[in-house]
């Protein structure tokens, strides 16, 4: 099962990313979970969703012990505020938008992927672009 941990702001379309994807996934076979994190709703404030995706059942149906093999982070502030690689798995991948690895500071074992380049020809299709970067990792096919 591979999972996906999306980070962004309360007001930002991480959420809608998150469906995207599994809406993806499910097109190719996949079986899929799409859950939004419940937290205080104020703008701007720090939230996520979780994708699931797998060829089998999946049974798992809590959002708060995710063990993500890849984090993808839509607010880059988000690095310095909180804890967004919780729970990562060793050899996990992050994504993000406008930073290097050097973000992930001393954490080893880390891969980063940062995904500026793949906003260049269409910058508002941010979902369909994560999807595109996924596919490039092997994640969705």
């Amino acid at each position: 099962m591979k999972q996906i941990r999306l980070h962004g702001r309360f007001g930002q379309p991480f959420a809608e990313i998150a469906k995207k994807i599994g809406n993806y996934a499910l097109e190719k076979g996949h079986r899929v979970q799409v859950f939004n994190a419940f937290a205080a709703v104020r703008p701007s404030a720090p939230t996520f969703a979780v994708v699931r995706i797998d060829d089998e059942e999946i049974t798992e149906r809590s959002t708060s012990e995710v063990n993500p093999d890849i984090v993808i982070v839509l607010d880059n502030s988000l690095f310095a505020v909180g804890n967004v690689l919780k729970g990562i798995k060793p050899q996990g991948t992050v994504l993000a938008l406008g930073v290097d690895k050097s973000i992930l500071g001393d954490k080893e074992g880390i891969e980063f992927k940062q995904l500026d380049s793949y906003f260049n020809d269409n910058p508002s299709d941010v979902g369909g672009n994560i999807i595109n970067a996924l596919k490039d990792l092997a994640v969705v096919s």
